[in-house]
């Protein structure tokens, strides 16, 4: 599959768009965080100090309560809201205790009984040329399979050469081209050059349909694979009723013959 990039740089093709509407922006939810507690969690008082000191946050962030397990937290500085949701997963410590958590993007149509399929991932562009690696270029060649979101060091302090990264917030359930094709534009004689970039997805997690869970996929469902084996069990039981009355059928004709 190919993504074609234009001589400006704006991903076309295969790329994903986020629109983000103004009312989502006003309330700070372009910037939100969910953090899933699954085996408790302190209250949101105390969370309220806890979260902005653990996850060293640089500016202001708004921490209140979804529900029981999910808290929302909205941060000022678009740094803070990267550097949390990176945090696939970890612990909040309190009192002696950790309390395990998950993080996901705020989504709309959140549903707490659902997981989200948006996920942070890093994306590796091997033997990317090195008239590429600004910044700019960068973000908008992975915007062709995500939304960019940072780059890492080693890319940004270009002691890496042979290969820049990407942080991206993708999709799972969408599909991820293994590599884009860049126009590059002579200025001066208008000649095209086409250059195809190679896309590795590092650690892209799995998503369960059945389930809406992040971690594993349908193929692997624990609850899908009971389901089924439950279905089978039943149909099993039916067909051998079904066995049994017809014998017994077959014997009565048997006995009034």
């Amino acid at each position: 599959m190919d993504v074609v990039v234009s001589p400006q740089l704006q991903a076309v093709g295969e790329s994903i768009q986020i629109k983000v509407n103004a009312f989502t922006i006003e309330e700070g939810l372009h910037q939100a965080v969910i953090l899933k507690f699954s085996y408790g969690k302190p209250d949101l008082q105390e969370l309220r100090q806890l979260i902005p000191k653990q996850f060293d946050v640089k500016g202001y962030c708004n921490v209140g309560q979804l529900e029981y397990r999910h808290v929302l937290v909205r941060f000022d500085l678009f740094e803070d809201f990267v550097q949390v949701l990176s945090r696939s997963t970890g612990y909040v410590k309190s009192k002696g205790d950790e309390f395990f958590f998950r993080s996901f993007p705020w989504t709309i149509g959140f549903n707490p009984r659902e997981e989200t399929p948006k996920s942070v991932v890093w994306i590796s562009f091997p033997d990317l040329p090195a008239n590429f690696f600004a910044k700019k270029s960068l973000m908008s060649i992975a915007s062709a399979v995500g939304k960019p979101l940072a780059v890492d060091k080693a890319t940004q302090d270009r002691t890496r050469p042979s290969t820049a990264r990407v942080k991206a917030l993708l999709d799972l359930l969408a599909k991820h081209p293994k590599r884009v094709r860049i126009n590059i534009v002579d200025k001066n004689s208008m000649k095209v050059v086409e250059h195809y970039q190679d896309i590795v997805h590092d650690n892209l997690p799995k998503y369960c349909t059945c389930f809406n869970h992040q971690g594993h996929d349908v193929k692997s469902c624990r609850w899908r694979m009971e389901k089924t084996n439950e279905e089978v069990a039943s149909v099993v039981e039916i067909e051998g009723l079904g066995s049994i009355e017809k014998l017994e059928g077959d014997a009565r004709e048997f006995l009034n013959a």
